[in-house]
């Protein structure tokens, strides 16, 4: 993703929601110890924001909400701050804070700077834990994933009143953001987990390794793809082991990155099905390409332009993903400085990722993955989802598994963007991701046919 997309699109996983709302007890949550929260939803600073808010600087992250109770809180924070440093280092972006707290547990102390009404704050503080989730549906079962080097969070959601349910294992998308979402209810990720658990279904998540509780020699900013999946097939193993769920009635959910990982676990037990959404069947060099030539035009950029960027974007895809040069390699290229984030390349960081990561995706057969799936598959494609880019890669999912044994369909979700969000127009997606307020955009506008499809589909595949 070149410069000037980076500067308009926000990546939405790694914006940090972290408020506290409470704590309950729960088996097998002190295998792990709790992670801090620092109780703000922050929002990176651009000129829509500065104009909004008439602020005097582009520099550091503007504070949209303070939790009650919260570590932030309790240092007197308040809503309209600016943070500008933690632990004496600048953040200008969500991935800083990430990257700078990555393993900040209750009871670390920390430093933190900030403006707010026009004064300066240097102020020390301990870490407040974290909530558990909580929903008067379920009973919630946080646990861990282990294995050499690792400890995973997992969070298992199962229905009250109903024994044996079936399951889903729901995987995240490519960003290092927690699936542990206490702090909001109203985040789609959430949503999806009580809908599902409404319509009797038990839900299993797991942590990436060094995201959220979890307790990892390499943190997820630095793993390899092969690590990432093995910390998935790890996690499955673990389901498999659960003795209060169906497990000859296991789906998994695959969003955009997910829905890469999903096939690949099918060698340990094919599951009754498989949803995925917002990814196709294409290899990760080829979705590249798309991503230079044909996203741009959702925003508005000409052809012209994207022709010229393309002399050293398409340049930068074979160098990075094929000859898998380093970073300082890459970093030395003159061309790749009008339109990358050197700073980011010679720290081996691509779009909030290792390079280890990117560079072993690319080896990825993503479309003979689904030649091995032999079950029922629904691919979904969102009207306006931006990442994903069209429906043609859902289509060849399921055009791929019907070749082979299996049973797919194709679903296309009107309205819906790639992070379960209703828009009215692309347009309008494209103009809420460019001025900086998706965060309070999401909270009002799930998309509810998606989980509705979802449940239509596992249930009519139940009864098959």
């Amino acid at each position: 993703m070149h410069k000037r997309m980076m500067k308009q699109i926000p990546t939405r996983g790694l914006l940090f929601m972290l408020a506290v709302f409470g704590l309950i007890h729960l088996s097998n949550a002190q295998q792990l110890h709790r992670k801090a929260s620092l109780g703000i939803m922050m929002q990176a600073l651009n000129d829509s924001l500065v104009a909004a808010y008439e602020l005097d600087s582009s520099e550091g992250l503007y504070i949209m909400t303070v939790a009650p109770g919260s570590t932030v809180h309790a240092i007197g924070m308040q809503e309209g701050a600016i943070l500008k440093r933690i632990n004496g280092n600048p953040v200008n972006a969500p991935i800083d804070v990430f990257t700078t707290i990555t393993d900040f547990r209750a009871g670390d102390e920390i430093q933190l700077e900030y403006q707010q009404n026009g004064q300066e704050f240097n102020k020390k503080v301990k870490g407040i834990a974290r909530p558990w989730e909580t929903y008067d549906n379920a009973d919630i079962t946080y646990g861990a994933v282990s294995y050499e080097g690792n400890q995973l969070r997992s969070i298992l959601y199962t229905p009250k009143n109903i024994s044996n349910p079936p399951i889903v294992y729901f995987m995240q998308g490519y960003t290092c953001g927690s699936i542990d979402l206490p702090f909001s209810p109203e985040q789609p990720y959430r949503r999806l987990v009580h809908d599902w658990v409404d319509a009797g279904y038990a839900v299993f998540r797991v942590e990436k390794p060094g995201v959220g509780d979890s307790e990892s020699e390499i943190d997820c900013s630095r793993i390899s793809f092969e690590q990432e999946l093995r910390g998935f097939r790890e996690g499955y193993k673990c389901l498999l082991q659960l003795d209060r769920v169906n497990l000859d009635e296991i789906f998994m959910f695959g969003h955009s990155m997910g829905g890469i990982i999903a096939p690949q676990l099918v060698d340990i037990k094919m599951p009754k099905g498989i949803i995925t959404y917002g990814i196709g069947a294409k290899n990760w060099y080829d979705y590249m390409i798309d991503l230079y030539t044909v996203q741009p035009k959702h925003f508005g950029v000409s052809e012209e332009q994207i022709k010229e960027d393309n002399k050293v974007n398409l340049k930068f895809n074979d160098d990075f993903l094929v000859r898998k040069l380093t970073g300082a390699e890459l970093a030395k290229n003159e061309s790749y400085a009008n339109l990358f984030n050197v700073e980011e390349l010679r720290r081996e960081q691509y779009i909030g990722r290792g390079f280890d990561f990117w560079q072993g995706l690319v080896d990825v057969d993503v479309p003979g993955s689904w030649t091995k799936v032999k079950t029922n598959v629904l691919a979904m494609h969102g009207e306006f989802d931006i990442q994903a880019i069209n429906d043609t890669g859902a289509k060849k999912i399921v055009e791929i598994v019907n070749s082979n044994g299996g049973s797919g369909t194709f679903l296309h979700i009107d309205k819906a963007d790639h992070g379960f969000v209703n828009f009215n127009s692309m347009q309008e997606n494209v103009e809420t991701l460019s001025n900086g307020m998706m965060s309070s955009y999401v909270r009002d506008n799930y998309n509810t046919e998606i989980v509705k499809k979802t449940i239509s589909w596992m249930s009519k595949i139940q009864k098959s």
